[in-house]
């Protein structure tokens, strides 16, 4: 099989929690995410049926995903099976479907599972931490990778040359702070301007963990305050970042009025936006109706706006 050749910019990673997977099936069904964007998963729960929903969207509309084979955090670590028998399960994934892998130790016991259903040139290699790059160069040995995630010091870009594959810079810009509440002493902050630079550096795209920051967490505590992280474009096409945060921070009671305070703040600012997403409606209508759905709906909007905003970014910049 052949994978569809369109040249790609943005390949964002998220983890395969529900919240974020679900925020992609609705982009790729509404139609919001353009073919210059290919989402990465990584899948952290065992449990993959929510994944198989996910990848069956993207194929059914011929867009392209990739999944990480070899996860390094939650309950698939050591476990790749499971996500190796999700995609080559359905041979109608496979054109749509891309293997990504860490580039670790072991990465080449993984792909020797994969090899039979597709080649080097088909996968995507993430080497964002310095000791993996003798591995990585290791593992391409004289073929290239479809795409090929690197960190940006000089370390990668010098050690790390575009015939292994096309180059594309991966960082977190989500600058993560300890607790929500510490949110409200910086309202507003850079977030990235990778998506208008890339080129300029020598990369073929570029690649962030969006709102949420590449940490992961899986204990679900209730917050004491609770955040609403919104990136925007501003005059220069920069994106920047505003956080909106309850007020009522004393303890944990009360989510729903917490979220009111917040999706409240973002609602008056949003009113001067010239152009809203479909997800910023989305918040603005749970303002209106004083629904509260779960922090866990407020990310999956939050990453619906984000990748929103790039593909219009594409779209307008063509």
């Amino acid at each position: 099989h052949s994978f569809p050749t369109r040249r790609s910019s943005d390949l964002p990673i998220f983890r395969g929690r529900q919240n974020e997977l679900i925020a992609l099936q609705n982009l790729v069904n509404d139609n919001l995410l353009g073919d210059k964007i290919i989402p990465i998963i990584e899948p952290v729960k065992t449990e993959t049926t929510q994944l198989s929903s996910t990848f069956e969207a993207f194929a059914n509309q011929r867009h392209r995903i990739g999944v990480i084979c070899n996860p390094i955090v939650g309950e698939l670590i050591n476990n790749s099976f499971n996500i190796i028998s999700t995609i080559t399960a359905i041979s109608d994934f496979q054109e749509y479907v891309i293997p990504v892998l860490y580039m670790n130790h072991g990465c080449e016991d993984i792909y020797q599972q994969l090899s039979t259903h597709y080649s080097k040139s088909e996968i995507i290699g993430i080497c964002t931490q310095v000791e993996q790059i003798p591995t990585c160069v290791d593992f391409v040995n004289g073929e290239s990778l479809q795409y090929i995630l690197i960190g940006n010091d000089r370390e990668f870009t010098t050690q790390i040359s575009s015939d292994l594959g096309e180059r594309i810079l991966c960082v977190d810009r989500f600058l993560k702070r300890q607790r929500n509440v510490d949110y409200t002493e910086v309202e507003d902050e850079f977030f990235s301007s990778d998506h208008i630079n890339f080129e300029n550096y020598g990369f073929k795209g570029f690649s962030d963990y969006s709102m949420i920051g590449h940490e992961f967490t899986d204990n679900g505590f209730a917050p004491r305050a609770v955040a609403i992280h919104i990136i925007y474009e501003n005059n220069n096409q920069v994106f920047r970042i505003r956080h909106f945060v309850s007020y009522s921070n004393d303890d944990a009671k009360d989510p729903a009025r917490k979220f009111g305070e917040a999706v409240g703040q973002l609602t008056a600012w949003a009113r001067g936006l010239s152009q809203r997403t479909r997800a910023l409606n989305d918040f603005i209508n749970l303002y209106r109706t004083e629904n509260y759905r779960g922090l866990g709906f407020v990310k999956r909007l939050s990453i619906q706006h984000h990748l929103e905003l790039v593909n219009r970014y594409f779209e307008t910049n063509n």
